[in-house]
């Protein structure tokens, strides 16, 4: 049995909770959060226990830590994981600084013996894994141009559906902060970063347009696109605003031989040998798979499939766009530390 604690039980502490509660052979068994009703709500549910302190939830007997907590809260926290010698899955991004997050990947180094992953979950959406086995065959050839239109709405003032979940859940605050959270370009829009690189290499620079459009003056940039050159020569442009009513997701790579585009959960493929090819997805088990790859890595002794280096260049992208958007220039992805 591997046992589990779980460090912030608010939106994504709950659901990966839940997820993990669902596998065989594992049980979460310690739960802490700030506000301490929510953790005695959610243990009630998997059968958990409550500790006032994440310090104290380290000294259990748990093999491994889901840190969920708000994102400038990751660094101390995931370095005390891996210094107790607990596994850890970290939820994204990494940090909300580069440097917090070379700090929690020095202490993976740390500790070769323990697997460390950062929960990236659209690697795991059945859709993204088939875009990513096209382009990974022989002859697909370079990335020339990429995609990535993923839209949201979210206001600070009223509950928010999010499609992924199929539920409504309050905003959190510290989303709107751009002392905590710089905002969409960097917290959400490290989804497309970490998936385009995953797709079709690493980045060389960004270049990004945006403002503050519907939410408050002095909130974060709530609109905004990022273009992306990638160190191949292909180009790319991301998009997760949070203004758009109709929620949407199109992403797309075309290749030097075919072109792979996830329509809203329908895959459509084209090369030069054929008719385009169209395979829909009515069940997203992106969750579950991503759980369970992380507990199969610590039964089986396997290397996580985004480990801790994955998540800081993730965010290297994410500050890159972050920097463009308020300097109004091209930013080097090598010249981030």
């Amino acid at each position: 049995m591997i046992k589990v604690g779980i460090i912030g039980c608010g939106l994504m502490g709950s659901l990966h909770a839940r997820t993990l509660h669902g596998i065989p052979g594992v049980a979460v068994t310690a739960l802490h959060n700030r506000s301490r009703g929510k953790a005695e709500s959610l243990a009630a549910e998997v059968g958990a226990s409550v500790y006032d302190t994440w310090q104290e939830l380290l000294k259990q007997d748990v093999d491994a830590v889901w840190v969920a907590t708000p994102d400038h809260l990751h660094v101390d926290i995931s370095k005390a994981v891996l210094d107790a010698g607990k596994h850890l899955f970290l939820e994204k991004a990494i940090a909300t600084s580069v440097a917090d997050g070379a700090e929690i990947v020095a202490a993976g180094d740390r500790h070769p013996e323990l697997k460390a992953m950062v929960g990236y979950p659209l690697r795991f959406d059945p859709a993204y894994r088939k875009l990513k086995e096209f382009l990974s065959r022989p002859d697909s050839g370079r990335t020339l141009q990429a995609w990535a239109l993923r839209t949201h709405y979210l206001d600070p003032k009223q509950q928010v559906y999010d499609k992924y979940r199929d539920q409504y859940y309050e905003t959190p605050a510290w989303y709107f902060s751009e002392e905590h959270a710089k905002g969409p370009i960097f917290s959400h829009g490290s989804h497309d970063y970490d998936m385009l690189m995953w797709l079709c290499g690493e980045i060389e620079s960004v270049f990004a347009y945006g403002g503050t459009y519907l939410l408050p003056p002095g909130s974060v940039a709530d609109g905004f696109t990022v273009a992306l050159r990638f160190k191949n020569g292909g180009v790319a442009n991301v998009s997760t605003p949070w203004i758009t009513r109709v929620e949407y997701d199109m992403v797309g790579v075309a290749t030097e031989r075919l072109t792979a585009v996830n329509n809203n959960g329908e895959v459509r493929v084209k090369d030069d040998n054929g008719p385009e090819e169209r395979i829909a997805f009515t069940h997203n088990d992106m969750w579950e798979r991503l759980n369970g790859h992380f507990i199969a890595c610590i039964r089986d002794d396997k290397e996580p499939l985004i480990p801790l280096r994955d998540g800081l260049k993730a965010i290297r992208v994410a500050e890159a766009a972050y920097r463009s958007l308020k300097e109004r220039r091209e930013i080097f992805i090598d010249s981030i530390e």
